[in-house]
């Protein structure tokens, strides 16, 4: 009987444990809300991003909509507004279900809510818009830099950033002796793409790894932007053999140097222990 009971006693803890596992299971898996910035200032006719961060977000949608207005703008990636300017922009690695308006105007002014139901709650998370009237120009700008004399069989990086004047430019593309560039794994290339909307630059990178002399040539870095702008630039790239041909930094004479520092440094310290562990032993004996 004993037996049975204590049976009976350590099935019902199980039981209790296991019940408690799966609410706090339930619990720590709902849809949460994480900071975002609450307010943004922008200039009229820029690009605004408002920012919204869920995490465990799961099968459930997350809305945007203008107070004191009910009817959405956005839900999920779909667009209800009539207003083309709106975007929904979903960045995963953030958890962020943002809203993008274009060419903002002195009305877009004011506060946006994003929300998402849950069976417990309605998450709401509000963002002031604020909206300076006046156009702020920037200087169009285009430049290149990287590696203009790469080391036949070493890497190459050419970077190009573009800056618009109202908005930053939409497109970027790389061209070398007047042909149009793409990635591209057998020939050991990669383009990649960055915009920066607070700052309106677009910055694109282009990698060469295992350098040839087929690589020599003019590279054309081109940019465009929502306003039919464009920016063009180019630099001339050599490669050399091995760097024979071009003065190198030498950095053997540099790492022999600081690594004779660092070998003085280690005996210093190793004779000074010795010296005060022999003080020790003579003041114990």
């Amino acid at each position: 009987m004993d037996l049975l009971m204590a049976a009976f006693i350590v099935l019902w803890i199980i039981t209790l444990l296991l019940t408690q596992l799966r609410a706090f299971s339930l619990h720590s898996h709902h849809p949460r809300l994480l900071p975002v910035n609450t307010t943004v200032t922008v200039h009229r006719e820029e690009t605004v991003i408002l920012e919204c961060a869920i995490d465990h977000l799961g099968t459930k949608t997350v809305s945007w909509r203008k107070l004191p207005y009910i009817t959405p703008i956005t839900t999920g990636v779909t667009r209800f507004a009539q207003d083309s300017r709106y975007e929904a922009v979903h960045v995963p690695w953030k958890k962020q279900w943002n809203l993008s308006i274009k060419s903002v105007q002195l009305h877009d002014a004011g506060v946006y809510e994003c929300q998402v139901g849950t069976h417990r709650k309605m998450l709401r998370q509000k963002i002031t818009l604020h909206v300076i009237d006046a156009v702020l120009f920037r200087k169009a700008d285009i430049r290149i830099t990287g590696t203009q004399f790469p080391e036949k069989g070493g890497i190459m990086f050419l970077f190009c950033n573009a800056t618009g004047r109202k908005h930053a430019p939409n497109r970027i593309d790389w061209f070398k002796n007047g042909e149009r560039l793409f990635s591209d794994r057998s020939e050991n290339m990669s383009i990649k793409k960055t915009i920066s909307i607070d700052t309106g630059v677009m910055t694109s990178s282009l990698v060469i790894t295992d350098v040839h002399r087929r690589d020599n040539g003019t590279y054309v870095c081109r940019a465009t932007s929502l306003e039919d702008e464009t920016l063009i630039t180019s630099l001339k790239v050599n490669v050399s053999n091995g760097g024979s041909s071009y003065p190198k930094r030498d950095v053997t004479r540099t790492d022999t140097l600081e690594s004779s520092t660092a070998q003085i440094t280690y005996m210093h310290s190793a004779v000074g222990l010795i010296y005060l562990f022999l003080i020790v032993l003579h003041l114990v004996w």
